[in-house]
């Protein structure tokens, strides 16, 4: 009996660290999708500007690297889309790579996409062909950041 009331106060103790550190938790990341017109083989200037404002923001983060992830998409109705798709995530790397990340922690996944191509090429319900997502990496984790006055959380937990 006495054997069952510990294994009860140990699963209660974890329990509630658990919850201590979900209330604790939060995410942080500078993240951008972005639609271009169907064959475009740059990344608009407009996207540069804001990737570059993005990058400047994740370079307050205190103690972390920065990690990227790009996405970069072709619908298989464009010209040598499995190629455009590269191209987009490879000069999308390495404009990141010129703002100063490290390549080592820049992962590019590239995709054709095999549906149509939405009604609407512009904003959210547009094609959205590249994506871009910095976030921190942490060595010890990542909960100092949540309450640092340098960051802003995309979310936070209820607390």
């Amino acid at each position: 009996m006495q054997v069952m009331n510990r294994i009860d106060e140990a699963v209660a103790l974890i329990g509630l660290v658990i919850i201590f550190q979900q209330a604790r938790a939060c995410s942080i990341s500078e993240d951008m999708y972005k639609s271009v017109p169907v064959n475009y083989l740059g990344i608009p200037n407009s996207s540069r500007l804001k990737i570059a404002d993005m990058v400047s923001n994740a370079k307050r983060w205190p103690g972390v690297k920065i990690q990227a992830q790009i996405v970069a998409n072709a619908y298989a109705g464009e010209e040598n889309a499995t190629a455009l798709a590269k191209s987009r995530g490879d000069q999308l790397r390495d404009f990141l790579i010129q703002l100063g990340l490290n390549s080592q922690y820049i992962y590019v996944e590239n995709h054709l996409v095999k549906t149509p191509y939405p009604a609407d090429s512009t904003g959210p319900g547009g094609y959205l062909q590249l994506g871009v997502s910095l976030m921190p990496l942490c060595n010890a984790g990542c909960d100092d950041l949540c309450n640092d006055p340098r960051v802003t959380p995309n979310s936070n937990a209820i607390k």
